[in-house]
């Protein structure tokens, strides 16, 4: 009788071998065999004779269902063989799962597995032998071992192991800081407690306490085996006394997918930390640039995440001995710096809050005394305050909180920061924070080999020339009581800009890691409190996942507990700074938002073109003047190159009055977020009309529907807005007349303080007379949604500062989701937690898919409409924050242009597949497409990587006609040139097919904002080369950068007809930060440089899910101009957060000309307006002269440095009144500079 196990669980692969010996002196009759097997296990006609030699076939599989190709194809083979088989997995669903086996007996064998153990499976096979082969073997009955218990390295018995008294007393000291441990159960019955032996000491060498309990993480309800909770309920409390301080957890997946709810991890109230097991060797991780393969980053660092889990550290390396058991190999210096970590957050809630010292660190890029605080959305200076002051109730020592802002910036500018051209000897003496050479130097020879080496040849030897005076490293910031308010150092591109071209990598400077060394040992901070959207640590050189000892934000960060405020919607970087800063994410909202509205010359043009509408219906005579009055009225606008006027005038106003239309109700930001300041008054009425502009899943859109009970197609509004109603008004003035009367129902609300029975009451008014009564039922879902949910959750933004006062207390953080509320989702809020991202093996998903598709069409019909011929080959930039919020929707694109689908496994919704789209399906050639990742899709989505590059090979090998597959046409004509190259014929068709390139190793982002920060280049080629740089390295089907192929990048280049950059929300545009340009405006410089002429460049607009649209990047550019940077409303709502609104008002205009740089986006015009509001209007001179004169002479630079460049031709009098300008901020920075 032979039985055979397939399973890809090494632990259960080992206990079945282990009992092959028994088996053969026990039970001759039976011979067991077994096979491990993983995800990417191919099928061979060698596994097809494994599984035919058996009589009775097991497949224990960790997983979903029939999730697996292999297990797929297997199951298919017994099918058709009629093999006696049973599949053990978990949420089968439909998929069949067995042959020859009742359900009593499925269930028995069931039972057998999960009460789990050596012993149970080796009576499980007598069974199956009895059972099906009628052998002589007298099985036992599933033997039911502890569910759960306490293990120690001195407390080994398992008779003893639920004897909690006992091992308080032996292991317990009062007092001290105590570790919850969480492990599996199956771990308990292996016997190997490499790993958790060595964590235990580890945390005892902090002088804490551990309590370690093995635990399943799942109830079975057939069993009625205990939860999770039942064990930690148990163990982890002495009576009603909580005993733990931190939860260290090494069980994999999710808590909270298995059945533990967040509300009872809430009620622990104890930070939450993961140390995981790596899948490789110990020397393949040290190798690896990645840290962890695809699969891992699922299991280990995502689906954790979703528990609340701040930090996730690797503790230990399988190692295979000669049969392929798996024993582990103990990474001590990482469990070393996990227990640190762990005993930091500990104290965190021991310490009083009087005697803790916190840092907290402004962002600062560039490095300069405008940018202090440079975090996206948020005014950071007056969140500080406000952090002060809750700081100080909660009883921590801080000596004063400034009156305001503009007080609060003094105090930081008056002492030493990172802008060197203005600090003074006095401030250098009188600097608080001074790293010795000698401190420095003992640190510094603390340091891994490598990192000293590569220290050395980057920055000279320690402690290095940048911030060095006298000997010292300076750390510039200001005391305030034992909290030390500081700024990031510069990561060191700006001190020297050649390593901008060369050395993507290259290592932070000796100062930065000094700076973070000076924080945590020496000054010994408590925790560190980073600011906002987003700083430089987590961005360093260094492991994707995983990091080691050798990654520079280990190095620089430590064992410091890391509090990170960060915009709820830039969900991927927040992710970045959780797994390589070690943050405890504190989501914060987004910034006001409006509509646009008209304004100033708009406004003027707009009035116009009704009184024309209106005159064509009713005065026809006077049509001539009213055209006259249009053409100036456009002509004022700017509109001329834009919108021609052509030889049909009608056509022309419908035009102009759409376009109008647009801009009008285009959302935009009205000012900054505070933390903890929940929208109030007039700006809560708005923010929420934001919130359901759009449908929230089920909850319908306010406006739409408003639109649909009046008799109208809220698309046609839009679509033709110059178009006349019944009654009169343009379409364009009805939608304005909508928006009144959902104003008017949200502030019959707010005058009843969104209380849910004012819902029944708004119905009765008069905006909803007419409703018919599936519109009434409609409205009052979205009403009553606004007062049982956003409001409350709205008005719960005050968490946010409590919650990071929580957190700096040692609290549990909620976790959360994360994304753009106001594209859909409100169902995110409230703010003030922890957040988490995407299960990336879901990318894309079937929604996703969908919007994919939609912007592909719009592409190819855009690109059809301005060539007249299908593109043959694309350009994509590929970020993971915007497919984590769109679930893909990027990635989607990508397959959809080369006409790929992916198959989804029900019902976990993973990708397992793909399919080829027929071409008469398609109705298109396949599109060639080639993907520009950012490092942290890289790192975040590797699963996506890897089925982009499968679906490449896969069109590239169809035996389809050149004008049908672009892909496989430029695939043989590259390989052809390789193969002229020298490349031999195999290798020759793999680079051909390269389409995913990206950073190279350890490296992130373009390279092209900080190099014209740097001022050091001259023309495009100088960007192309620094782009290629950055961008050249490739990337295949094991999702790991592989070699840097620069000329075959360029190669891809120089092909492109159009780049693609998509946005899915409009809380951030391409003028919000430079990395937009880095990304997508490098890669249209690119192919200038190397072309000569630039490519069809189109931004994708997915924000309305239902109205997906394409604009060039030109004309987007234009649109976010006029909509928000000349906008009153911009500018007014940046004005009231003073110094925060002057950096960002600069920063606009310098990414506006960043933008111009790459691609030619701006005109003469807008530049003179951006000197004419920002930097020549004497009011606004006179308020930045007062909150921020740096951001005043930084945009008199800016504009200057652009008319040098020749990107614009600035009026005589426009540069002259620039220039004085410059000159006259230059003295007066150089004065106050003095004293």
């Amino acid at each position: 009788m032979r039985i055979v196990l397939f399973t890809n669980i090494s632990r259960s692969y080992s206990l079945y071998r282990k009992n092959r010996d028994r088996l053969a002196q026990e039970a001759p009759k039976i011979e067991a065999e077994g096979w491990l097997f993983a995800s990417d296990t191919e099928w061979t006609a060698e596994w097809a004779e494994r599984f035919a030699a058996a009589d009775v076939v097991l497949i224990l599989w960790m997983g979903t269902g029939l999730d697996n190709p292999f297990l797929r194809r297997a199951a298919r083979y017994m099918e058709k063989r009629g093999s006696r088989y049973l599949i053990l997995v978990e949420n089968a669903g439909t998929d069949k799962v067995s042959e020859g086996f009742s359900a009593e007996q499925s269930r028995r064998v069931w039972q057998y597995f999960r009460y789990d153990g050596g012993e149970n499976l080796y009576q499980c096979v007598l069974w199956l032998g009895k059972e099906f082969g009628a052998t002589p073997y007298e099985p036992e009955e599933p033997k039911l071992l502890p569910w759960h218990g306490i293990w120690h390295p001195a407390w080994t018995e398992a008779e003893r192991c639920q004897d909690q008294e006992g091992y308080l007393a032996a292991h317990y000291t009062a007092g001290r800081p105590t570790v919850g441990i969480l492990f599996y159960r199956t771990e308990w019955l292996m016997g190997d407690f490499t790993y958790h032996a060595a964590l235990i000491r580890a945390i005892e060498a902090q002088e804490m306490n551990a309590i370690a309990v093995f635990t399943n993480t799942f109830r079975n309800e057939e069993l009625d085996s205990p939860t999770l909770m039942d064990a930690v309920n148990r163990y982890f409390f002495w009576g009603k006394t909580q005993l733990v301080d931190v939860i260290v957890n090494t069980m994999k997946f999710s808590l909270k997918a298995a059945g533990t709810s967040i509300e009872e991890l809430a009620r622990l109230d104890v930070p939450l930390l993961e140390a995981y097991t790596v899948l490789g060797e110990r020397e393949a991780w040290e190798k690896s640039t990645a840290g962890l393969d695809p699969m891992e980053v699922s299991i280990a660092v995502s689906l954790p995440e979703f528990d609340g889990v701040i930090h996730s550290v690797p503790i230990a390396a399988r190692v295979k001995d000669d049969v392929g058991d798996v024993t582990w190999q103990v990474m001590e210096e990482r469990m070393a710096r996990l227990a640190a970590k762990a005993k930091k957050w500990a104290l965190l809630k021991k310490k009083p809050n009087k005697d803790k010292k916190i840092a907290i660190v402004f962002h600062n890029y560039p490095p300069t005394n405008s940018n202090i605080g440079s975090a996206a959305g948020l005014d950071s200076p007056e969140s500080v305050r406000r952090l002060l002051a809750k700081m100080r109730d909660a009883g921590y020592t801080v000596a004063t909180i400034p009156e305001n802002s503009k007080a609060f910036m003094k105090l930081l500018t008056d002492n030493a920061t990172n802008d060197r051209r203005f600090i003074s000897a006095a401030q250098v003496k009188d600097a608080y924070g001074h790293l010795t050479a000698e401190q420095y130097a003992r640190f510094f020879t603390r340091l891994p080999d490598a990192v000293r080496t590569q220290l050395t040849a980057d920055w000279g030897e320690a402690p290095g020339e940048v911030f060095n005076y006298e000997g010292d490293l300076l750390i510039p910031g200001t005391l305030n009581g034992n909290i030390f308010i500081t700024v990031q150092p510069p990561r060191g591109f700006g001190e020297d800009p050649g390593k901008i071209l060369h050395d993507p990598a290259a290592a932070p400077t000796h100062h930065y890691i000094g700076f973070y060394h000076w924080l945590r040992d020496l000054w010994q901070a408590d925790a560190v409190v980073h600011i906002g959207t987003h700083g430089s640590l987590e961005w360093l050189p260094g492991k994707g996942t995983a990091l080691s000892s050798s990654c520079y934000p280990d190095i620089s960060l430590g064992d410091l507990p890391d509090v990170y405020p960060y915009w709820m919607t830039i969900v991927g970087e927040g992710i970045q700074a959780k797994r390589r800063g070690a943050a405890c994410l504190i989501s914060h909202l987004s910034p006001p938002m409006q509509l646009s509205g008209s304004y100033e010359e708009i406004q003027e043009l707009e009035q116009a073109l009704d009184e024309y509408v209106h005159f064509r219906r009713t005065q026809p005579e006077n049509l001539d003047t009213l055209k006259d009055i249009v053409r100036e009225k456009a002509a004022a606008c700017n509109f001329g190159d834009d919108i021609a006027e052509g030889d049909d005038f009608v056509d022309y106003v419908g035009r102009l009055h759409n376009y109008v239309t647009d801009i009008k109700n285009m959302q935009i930001r009205t000012g900054l977020h505070i933390m903890g300041q929940p929208p109030e008054g007039e700006n809560l009425t708005e923010y929420v009309a934001a919130l359901v502009r759009l449908d929230n899943g089920d909850i319908p859109s306010l406006i739409q529907l408003l639109a649909t009970e009046a008799g109208y197609s809220y698309d046609e509004l839009f679509a033709d807005s110059s178009r006349l109603t019944p009654d009169g008004i343009t379409y364009g003035m009805k939608l304005d007349e909508l928006e009144s009367k959902g104003h008017a129902l949200l502030a019959f609300l707010a005058a009843r303080d969104y209380d849910p029975a004012a819902v029944r009451e708004a119905l009765a008014e008069p905006e909803a007379a007419d409703f018919s009564d599936e519109g009434r039922t409609k409205l009052g879902e979205v009403l009553g949604y606004i007062c049982e949910a956003i409001v409350p959750n709205l008005r719960r933004t005050v968490e946010e500062l409590t919650n990071t006062v929580r957190a700096l207390s040692g609290g549990y953080i909620e976790p959360s989701p994360a994304g753009a509320p106001s594209s859909g989702g409100a169902d995110l809020l409230p703010t003030g937690r922890n957040f988490y991202g995407v299960d990336p093996r879901r990318l894309p998903t079937p929604a996703a898919w969908e919007l994919g598709k939609r912007l592909g069409d719009e592409v190819v019909s855009q690109y059809i409409a301005d060539e007249g011929r299908y593109p043959e080959a694309c350009g994509i930039v590929l970020w993971a924050g915007a497919n984590m919020r769109s679930h893909g929707q990027c990635v989607a694109e990508f397959f959809y242009l080369m006409g790929v689908r992916p198959v989804w496994q029900r019902p976990s919704q993973r990708v397992v597949g793909l399919e080829v789209i027929p071409l008469d399906e398609l109705k298109r050639p396949r599109i060639d497409v080639t993907g520009r990742i950012s490092g942290l899709f890289r790192d975040s989505m590797p699963n996506a990587i890897r089925w982009m590059d499968a679906a490449v090979k896969l069109v590239s090998e169809l035996d389809e006609a050149d004008e049908d597959n672009y892909v496989r046409k430029h695939v043989k004509a590259d390989a052809a040139w390789l193969e002229e190259q020298g490349t031999e014929a195999e290798a020759a068709w793999t680079k051909a097919s390269y389409r995913i390139f990206g950073d190279p190793p350890g490296a992130y982002g373009a390279g092209v904002g900080a190099l014209l920060e740097s001022k050091a280049w001259e023309t495009l080629d100088d960007i192309a080369a620094v782009y290629t740089r950055w961008s050249g390295t490739a990337y295949g089907s094991d999702a790991l950068p592989g070699d840097y192929e620069p000329e075959l990048f360029r190669r891809r280049m120089s092909g492109l007809d159009v780049t693609i950059k998509n946005e899915d929300n409009r809380e951030t545009n391409m003028f919000s930060s430079d990395d937009y340009n880095a990304y997508h405006g490098g890669m249209i410089a690119t192919v200038r440089a190397i072309t000569g002429k630039a490519p069809r460049s189109y931004s994708g607009d997915s924000t309305d899910r239902k109205r997906v649209k394409v604009r060039t990047v030109q004309d987007e550019a234009k649109r976010v101009f006029r909509g928000e940077c000349m906008n009153p409303k911009f500018i007014e709502g940046m004005k009231k957060h003073g110094y925060k609104g002057a950096l960002e008002l600069a920063n606009t205009l310098a990414h506006s000309y960043q933008w111009d740089a790459t691609s030619k986006v701006l005109e003469d015009w807008m530049y003179e307006k951006y000197a004419e509001k920002y930097a020549l209007d004497p009011a606004m001179q006179e308020w930045m002269r007062d909150v921020n004169p740096w951001a005043l002479q930084r945009m008199a630079a800016v504009l200057l440095e652009a008319e040098k460049r020749e990107l614009w031709q600035a009026r005589p009098e426009t540069k002259e009144a620039l220039t004085r300008l410059y000159m006259e901020m230059e003295g007066e920075l150089e004065e106050r500079a003095e004293g």
